[in-house]
Order: C-alpha cells, then sequence, then structure tokens
C-alpha cells in the first residue's frame, strides 16, 4: 500500500499497474454521476481476487491531479462503503484515506485513496462475475483459473474430489483397492463404501466416475485421463539447465505411490557418492534420502492438480537438486511459515497416502504432524551444511536442497 505523500505522487508519475488504479469522479446533484457504480465494483473484486491494491479517486487516466470537492466527501465515501459492502460478494472492506496532493497549477486538491486488501475469499460483483487484477487492467476469470484461485483461497471447491468425466468405474485396480480397505464391512455394499470414502461419485444419469484423488493412487494408468500427474526428472553434470549437460532424463508415471517410490531410486541411483577409504570405505552421499522423500511426498501431495499442463520437475545438477511444484501457496500461508503451519491443498488425497506404507520407509508417506517441512529443511542441513531454501514463482513453488560437498573438495583437506 501507499505509506506517504512521496509513494503517492512516485506511482501517480509512474503511471497505472497491477496495484493501482486512476480514477476521475463526476458528481451530480444527487450523487457520483461517473464512473458508474458496476465499473468501481469491478476494479474492487479484481484487487481483491489479485493481491490488493489502491484506487486513486480524484487522479484522471493521464495521472493529474483532478481533486475531489471537500463538501462532497463524505457522499463520495458513503458511495464507496455502499459498493464494498452491497456489490461485491462477499462484501470488502476498503480502508478510505484522505490526502492533500498539488494539481499542474500547484493548488492544492483532496484525493481520495480506497485501499482494496487481498481477500481471504474469492469475491465477485453483484451480476456474479469473478474479476482479477492483471497489470494496469482487470480480467475475467473462469474455468480452470477461477478453480484454481477458490482452490488457493481454501473455499469449498476441492478439486481432488472433483470426478473425472473421462474415466470410468472401471479404470480403478480393484485389487489395490481391496488390499487399502482389508476386510470390509459387512455392513455395507461395496459400492456403498467407496461412495463413502469419495473413491467414487455418482454423476449425470448415476454413472459411476472416480475423483481425481482415487485415480491419482488407485488408477490403472492415471495418465490417461490426468496426463500431466506425473514426475519429469532429468540430471545434468554442471550446474545449469542446458541441452549439453543433459545426462539422463525420464518421466515418472504411474499411481502417486509409486511416483514417490520410484523418484527417490531415481535419486538414490544417479546422485554421487564419492568414498574414502582411510579406515574401510566411508561413503558421501550428496542427499540425505529421508529428506528427499519427505521432498517428492510433499510435492506429490499438495501440488495443483488443476493447473493443466504443470507437471512436477525434478532436476539434479553437479552442486543441487530442484524440485519444482505446480501450484502457489494456498490462502494465508507464506514461505517463512510453511516450516510451522499445516495446510493440506488436497485433503483426500493426503487421506489417501497417510494410510499407504511406503515400501522404503515402512510407515505412512504422509504423517498427519505437520513435521514434514522441518525434515526436509533439518536433515539437509545437518547432511549437507546448507539449508535447503523455498521460493515461489508465480504459479509454482521451487525447493532447492543443496548436495553434499565431495570429500575430495578442496575445503575438506
Amino acid at each position: 500500500m501507499l505509506k506517504t505523500i512521496e509513494d503517492i505522487e512516485r506511482k501517480i508519475l509512474s503511471g497505472e499497474d497491477s496495484t493501482v488504479e486512476f480514477e476521475e469522479i463526476s458528481l451530480g446533484p444527487k450523487g457520483v454521476r461517473l464512473p458508474n457504480t458496476e465499473a468501481i465494483e469491478g476494479e474492487m473484486v479484481a484487487f481483491a481476487n489479485a493481491g490488493g491494491g489502491t484506487i486513486l479517486l480524484g487522479v484522471n487516466d493521464d495521472g493529474l491531479v483532478q481533486g475531489l470537492p471537500d463538501d462532497r466527501l463524505r457522499d463520495i465515501e458513503n458511495w464507496i462503503i455502499s459498493i464494498a459492502t452491497n456489490n461485491c460478494d462477499p462484501p470488502i472492506e476498503p480502508v478510505l484515506i484522505k490526502e492533500r496532493l498539488l494539481r499542474s497549477d500547484g493548488t492544492e486538491a483532496t484525493i481520495l485513496l480506497v485501499e482494496i486488501p487481498r481477500g481471504l475469499f474469492v469475491h465477485s460483483t453483484s451480476s456474479g462475475l469473478h474479476y482479477v487484477r492483471v497489470g494496469p487492467g482487470k480480467q475475467i476469470l473462469a474455468g480452470p483459473r477461477l478453480t484454481r484461485l477458490f482452490q488457493n483461497r481454501g473455499q469449498t471447491f476441492v478439486f481432488d474430489e472433483q470426478p473425472v468425466f473421462t474415466a470410468a468405474h472401471d479404470d480403478l485396480d480393484h485389487g489395490k483397492l481391496k488390499h487399502y480397505f482389508g476386510k470390509s464391512p459387512q455392513s455395507i455394499t461395496w459400492l456403498d463404501l467407496l461412495r463413502n470414502t469419495k473413491i467414487i461419485v455418482s454423476t449425470e444419469n448415476d454413472i459411476l466416475r472416480p475423483t481425481v484423488a482415487s485415480l491419482l493412487v488407485f488408477g490403472n494408468t492415471p495418465q490417461e485421463h490426468l496426463r500431466s500427474a506425473f514426475i519429469e526428472a532429468a540430471i545434468y553434470r554442471g550446474t545449469r539447465r542446458t541441452s549439453e549437460d543433459l545426462v539422463h532424463a525420464e518421466k515418472i508415471k504411474g499411481c502417486a505411490d509409486s511416483q514417490i517410490e520410484h523418484a527417490v531410486t531415481f535419486v538414490n541411483r544417479f546422485m554421487l557418492k564419492p568414498a574414502t577409504k582411510r579406515i574401510g570405505r566411508i561413503d558421501y552421499p550428496q542427499y540425505d534420502l529421508p529428506a528427499v522423500h519427505e521432498a517428492i511426498v510433499n510435492a506429490v501431495a499438495h501440488r495443483d492438480y488443476s493447473i493443466i499442463g504443470s507437471k512436477i520437475r525434478m532436476f539434479l545438477y553437479s552442486d543441487r537438486m530442484e524440485i519444482s511444484s505446480p501450484g502457489g501457496l494456498p490462502n494465508t500461508l507464506t514461505i517463512e511459515e510453511m516450516e510451522y503451519r499445516v495446510f493440506t491443498r488436497n485433503q483426500l488425497l493426503a487421506n489417501f497416502l497417510s494410510k499407504m506404507k511406503s515400501s522404503r520407509t515402512g510407515n505412512g508417506f504422509l504423517e498427519s504432524r505437520g513435521e514434514g517441512v522441518g525434515t526436509i529443511l533439518d536433515r539437509s542441513e545437518a547432511h549437507s551444511g546448507m539449508r535447503p531454501v523455498y521460493n515461489l514463482h508465480g504459479e509454482e513453488l521451487l525447493l532447492t536442497i543443496w548436495a553434499k560437498p565431495s570429500p575430495h573438495e578442496s575445503q575438506f583437506h
């Protein structure tokens, strides 16, 4: 938000962008004549659905300060509050700030800053339109982009519980399902058990469809229907991602649990394991495998499967490994809070994985105690001496785990 007069003046000079909108106000005898209510509610919703922003009332599109009549400020404030309360769903609570700026002729004028916070929920206009701020304008949100926004704001639309309309009941591995459930209760039919646990849902004409989560875990060939649900893995001999340095690449497919096991095996197979033989052989593997296992589990369990065309990417370089997972951080979660807070994007998928045992660890793939990120950070740092780093790049979360230096490198002498 704009904190000082200098901030406001600098922003006016630089023009409208993804955080600031200019609006010139024209008043009639009974209230605001221009802009119309629909325009302002759209701007409010767009900012709330993005990262928040400020509407400067009394500044025209060219960045010239026009000002507002001091004797009508109360009317303008009431108009803004009414729109935010009655025309935005759910209501928005703007912060209104009056400031005095200089016009081009040197006289002072009052402008009104309408600060719109980033919404905790997804907002729409009175006509049911969802907008988001993009650059100096707004765009209508629909389809997968709107789905992801609902999901990121933690609202009722849960993508992994949705039916996969290209798949059928028979696309599930019923042998694996029976192993998962063990001895099913006699008081309930097999189909009712699958319905109650959201393995399948009834859609149009009572057709049974697997959910996204059940297809990911129990599907015969999940990628036939969820084409981006795999891990792209590659090995580079240097520190850059170039075709000249590419050593090996493969697509790790199959069910979610199988992807996790194979991805850890991939790292174990290709990471360097220098050794010393002073008193017997001592290996110095580049990475701590339990930390790698936890990192891959988190990527598979918590990625955003609604982002079509985006897959998990796991690249090993000479000095580090990178795991890129589709999807930003949900709702109010920040990078700094990831180690201490628990938020599961795919509740149903996480529930399935928590009840399935890893052949590598003998434990459930996901524990509910929220220790995963801490395990990744602490074990990796203890192993290599360097703490892993999380970074957010748009709709992608990047984890960098540093490789343990070889004992033959100079710092070990």
